[in-house]
C-alpha cells in the first residue's frame, strides 16, 4: 500500500504536496515491523472488492460511518497516483530541513524499540507482583 499523498493549497496559490521521497508497499510495510517486532506477523489478506462493498455497506448507516472513513485507503490501493514524489519544493516553503524529516523506517524502528521495553518492563514487573498481563 502507497504512503497516502495529501495536497493543501496555500493562499499563494501554491500546492503543496505531502508524500514522501519513497512509497513503500504493504509488503515492505509488513517485513519491516516484522524485522523490527522479531517475529513474524500473522497476515490476512482481504480483496480489494470485498474492502470497496464492506465501505460502501456501511455508508448507509450513520452509527457507522467511521468504519466507512477507514475504508476509505482501498481506494488508494488500487489508484494509479505515484506516491513518491521530490519533497524539496514543499520543505522550502515551509521552512522546514530535509534532515529534520525522519523516514518510516526510523519511525517504526523508535516505536517499536520504545514497545518492546516498555512489554519487557512490564513483563518484569508482573513477574515481581505474580500479576501476569
Amino acid at each position: 500500500m502507497p504512503q497516502l499523498e495529501l495536497h493543501i493549497w496555500t493562499p499563494s496559490g501554491k500546492i503543496l504536496t505531502f508524500a514522501g521521497p519513497r512509497a513503500l508497499t504493504t509488503q515492505e510495510v509488513i517485513t519491516l515491523c516484522q524485522r523490527l517486532a522479531g517475529q513474524d506477523a500473522n497476515v490476512t489478506t482481504v480483496p480489494v472488492s470485498v474492502l470497496r462493498f464492506t465501505r460502501q455497506l456501511t455508508r448507509f448507516f450513520e452509527w457507522i460511518n467511521d468504519v466507512a472513513d477507514r475504508l476509505a485507503f482501498s481506494e488508494v490501493l488500487t489508484s494509479d497516483t505515484v506516491f513518491s514524489v521530490p519533497m524539496t519544493e514543499t520543505y522550502n516553503l515551509l521552512g522546514v530541513d530535509s534532515k529534520d524529516i525522519i523516514t518510516l523506517e526510523k519511525y517504526l524502528q523508535d516505536y517499536f524499540t520504545n514497545i518492546l521495553k516498555k512489554l519487557k518492563d512490564l513483563k518484569a514487573q508482573s513477574k515481581q507482583s505474580d500479576i501476569f498481563i
